[in-house]
């Protein structure tokens, strides 16, 4: 079985090195080719390919702005995007309009025959590098998150829990078995240390990063 592919992007020397890594796979025909987003909506209109490559990056209109118009003109056409973009912001925004596949410029020579035999399956296809980025910036966003609970002591877990239940100084103090100055030396020493600036932020702190849940 053979799949029409159209490719969509604003650089011929990225075209002509796509078209040469499909042409020793006689399974996917070149249709056409777009070097702008119009282009792209009218070709697609045309000649209804199986896939489309897409640039993210393009005059007149990008191909996260057009994706939602093609799958109204041609609503079997599959898409891979195919960019330079690594942000999780238009990878989120693309998987979201419905595309296929993702793929980095940078990792097209080894990414794009994969990224097509997965998609033409029905699949979802995204990188590998393109999955370690991601991943490695979720992890990077916990760790954050884990230093700062970890630079918290026992005692202040202890009055930011009391403090989310919104228990005043003095009722802090009595289950504590401390003064209500103190109580207060703490919650100055908390708002310093994570560089907030007041009760209601140190709430919205706790409960955000979860280090206090509510019940």
């Amino acid at each position: 079985m053979s799949y029409t592919i159209l490719i969509a992007d604003d650089h011929d020397i990225i075209r002509e090195g796509i078209k040469n890594i499909l042409s020793s796979h006689q399974e996917y025909e070149i249709s056409g080719e777009a070097n702008n987003g119009e282009e792209v909506l009218e070709k697609t209109a045309v000649l209804k390919p199986d896939i489309i490559l897409l640039d993210i990056t393009m005059p007149e209109k990008s191909g996260l702005d057009i994706i939602e118009q093609l799958t109204h003109i041609s609503p079997d056409s599959k898409v891979i995007i195919i960019t330079m973009h690594r942000a999780h912001i238009y990878t989120n925004k693309a998987f979201k309009l419905g595309v296929k596949g993702y793929i980095l410029k940078e990792n097209v020579v080894e990414d794009l025959i994969p990224a097509l035999q997965r998609v033409c399956r029905g699949d979802i296809y995204i990188s590998s590098k393109m999955s370690q980025y991601l991943v490695d910036k979720l992890r990077e966003k916990g760790s954050k998150t884990r230093i700062k609970e970890e630079q918290l002591t026992q005692r202040e877990n202890d009055i930011l829990r009391l403090v989310v239940e919104g228990k005043t100084a003095k009722e802090i103090a009595d289950v504590l078995f401390i003064s209500p100055r103190t109580v207060e030396n703490y919650k100055n020493a908390l708002l310093k240390k994570l560089n907030l600036h007041k009760t209601a932020d140190l709430i919205k702190y706790a409960l955000k990063h979860k280090i206090v849940e509510l019940n």
